[in-house]
């Protein structure tokens, strides 16, 4: 019977908040006039930002995070781990395709950008497990309840998120993006954890049986 996570999804899936959330503190702490309640993660990154190149490199720093936790993370579903995988690739285009300016648009990276929150909150409910037996092959946080709320909390969050940046009048579009994709960036550590935790009598019990 295969791990159902392997170390490198621990580390990965640790390092993903700390380069995004981390990434976003420190960015908007080197440029002072930056307003993270009205404007937006990617305005850091903009062409004409001062915290361009910094950004940028938090941005694939995070993108090569999903990744390495999509593949390692063997007790997820298989579609999605691929979906993980393919928001690692999404999150890399947001990085490629910067806002031109900090008050211009970007047609691609917009687009990025929305598949990158939409895969970001589909992929629990993708990688959905089902299982029988005493105890349990896989933690709750992968079984039905634990996927379709994990995806349930952060599609929440998202249709919040795209709401305000449907009406820029509201004023605050910066602290509900920070929200959502600060969840999304968080959720796949909770889910690693929560595999590594489940796993771990049967680790033990195999060193037992090896001393």
């Amino acid at each position: 019977m295969g791990a159902l996570v392997r170390r490198p999804a621990l580390i990965s899936a640790a390092l993903a908040p700390v380069f995004f959330i981390g990434g976003t503190i420190v960015a908007g702490a080197l440029w002072p006039e930056y307003n993270p309640v009205t404007q937006t993660i990617s305005e850091l990154a903009a062409g004409d930002a001062p915290t361009r190149v910094f950004m940028t490199v938090a941005f694939m720093l995070t993108a090569v995070s999903h990744g390495v936790t999509g593949i390692f993370a063997t007790g997820v579903g298989w579609p999605g781990r691929v979906a993980l995988m393919a928001a690692s690739v999404a999150t890399f285009a947001v990085a490629l395709f910067p806002l031109p300016t900090v008050a211009g648009t970007s047609v691609e990276h917009r687009w990025s950008a929305i598949a990158g929150f939409i895969l970001l909150a589909i992929w629990p409910v993708l990688g959905m497990r089902r299982s029988t037996g005493v105890p349990e092959r896989y933690p709750w946080i992968i079984r039905p309840v634990g996927a379709i709320l994990g995806t349930g909390l952060m599609a929440v969050f998202c249709f919040w998120f795209l709401a305000v940046w449907a009406s820029p009048a509201l004023g605050y579009i910066g602290v509900i993006e920070r929200v959502a994709a600060n969840v999304e960036s968080i959720w796949p550590l909770v889910v690693v954890l929560g595999l590594w935790l489940h796993e771990r009598p049967r680790r033990q019990a195999s060193v037992g049986r090896q001393a």
